[in-house]
């Protein structure tokens, strides 16, 4: 089945509804069972009540493990990624966080990019060391060969990185985990499964913020693993034991979400090529931070492992411009809003504060303001000119 059908029918069961194209929303705190030899069955992963698929022994003795609702929504996602098994959590950063404490103990060493999600690196830096892990944060582009330690548990991967927009040898650093036997988890958000596939490259664990793009509507806060094996039993173990739960609600929106994906992925992408094509050309512009462009250091890297680009980029300024200055081009564009969590229908547009983040690949000398921007599904040619505007305003102080 090609993509643009199996994201539309993924994790869906028609017979099961009883004649509804979509799946009820199932509230409840309770699964009642005919006998008690079926609640036994049940919480050691052999229901009567067929709704999980991926052959996984899974507790569904109480819904705090998932109502139905919740495994429709995870059986797509497996789906969809085309291997695995997949686990719904309340948020991208949820996610993440989630992983290192699953895959870490006291006195563990833990990799981490240096250009990753600016939350992910607060959980790094402000409460991994109250737990005795210790964190290296690497630069994307080198060779981490030198950075392994006898203790390194988990190698954290998120390509491209946040704001500056590197790109991952995830080969490279796949072959020196398995020659450690290290964890390693890659942020997908970005590409989603329909533009790279972590677990095609050997990658352990493919995590999404489903809030982004899969959901795509800006609705709701979601996060999702998808793993294999020991790997995902691991993950499992620890998400029952830590009373993890998702809200059926938003399972059925991010599910229908999902069946819009192939569309609006398109749509991103051809947006986003045509304003960061004038981008480049504005003389206000130094640089447009965008994989898929030929000018990006990284393009036939990225064009190895990806089939296509989102719509997140970022451009450097021609200069150092202060908040005040910044503010003045972007509070009052008609079609960019202003607002952090892309992935959604409406462009959105952030300058970044370089200077205020302790990544030191932020802090190299690119010369110039950072401003992030996401296009939506609006028309180019609208994103354009309100780019235009708002660039016409910038003035730097003298």
């Amino acid at each position: 089945m090609k993509e643009e059908s199996l994201l539309v029918k993924a994790g869906r069961r028609f017979n099961d509804y009883k004649g509804s194209m979509n799946p009820p929303v199932y509230h409840s705190s309770t699964i009642l069972f005919p006998s008690y030899k079926d609640y036994l069955n049940a919480a050691n992963g052999e229901s009567i009540y067929d709704v999980i698929n991926d052959g996984v022994a899974r507790d569904y003795s109480y819904s705090s493990v998932g109502t139905p609702t919740v495994h429709y929504l995870s059986n797509a996602l497996a789906e969809v990624e085309g291997k695995g098994q997949a686990l719904i959590y309340p948020s991208g950063l949820f996610a993440l966080t989630f992983a290192i404490l699953t895959f870490t103990r006291t006195g563990s060493h833990v990799l981490i990019q240096d250009n990753n999600y600016y939350r992910l690196r607060r959980f790094a830096e402000d409460e991994l060391p109250k737990r005795g892990i210790e964190v290296t944060f690497y630069d994307p582009t080198q060779d981490i060969t030198d950075l392994v330690q006898s203790n390194t548990s988990l190698i954290m991967i998120e390509t491209p990185g946040s704001v500056t927009f590197e790109i991952s040898n995830i080969e490279h650093i796949v072959k020196i985990a398995k020659k450690h036997g290290i964890v390693t988890v890659c942020d997908n958000s970005w590409a989603t499964p329909l533009l790279f596939k972590p677990l095609d490259y050997g990658i352990d664990v493919a995590l999404y913020a489903v809030t982004k793009y899969l959901a795509g509507h800006s609705d709701l806060l979601m996060g999702a693993i998808v793993a294999e094996d020991e790997v995902f039993k691991s993950l499992y173990e620890s998400y029952k034991n830590y009373g993890v739960t998702v809200q059926s609600h938003d399972c059925y929106l991010a599910h229908r979400g999902l069946r819009t994906l192939h569309t609006r992925m398109k749509k991103h992408q051809s947006t986003a090529m045509k304003v960061a094509k004038w981008l480049e050309k504005h003389p206000k512009v130094k640089k447009v931070l965008y994989p898929a462009l030929l000018s990006h250091p990284q393009h036939k890297l990225w064009k190895s492992y990806f089939k296509g680009a989102s719509g997140v980029f970022s451009i450097v300024l021609d200069g150092e411009y202060s908040c005040e200055e910044l503010s003045c081009m972007v509070d009052n564009m008609k079609i960019f809003s202003i607002g952090a969590s892309w992935g959604g229908c409406d462009s959105l547009i952030l300058p970044i504060d370089r200077k205020s983040m302790s990544r030191s690949v932020m802090r190299s000398n690119y010369g110039g303001s950072f401003v992030r921007i996401f296009c939506g599904l609006e028309d180019p040619e609208d994103l354009i000119s309100d780019l235009d505007a708002a660039l016409a305003i910038l003035r730097l102080t003298k």
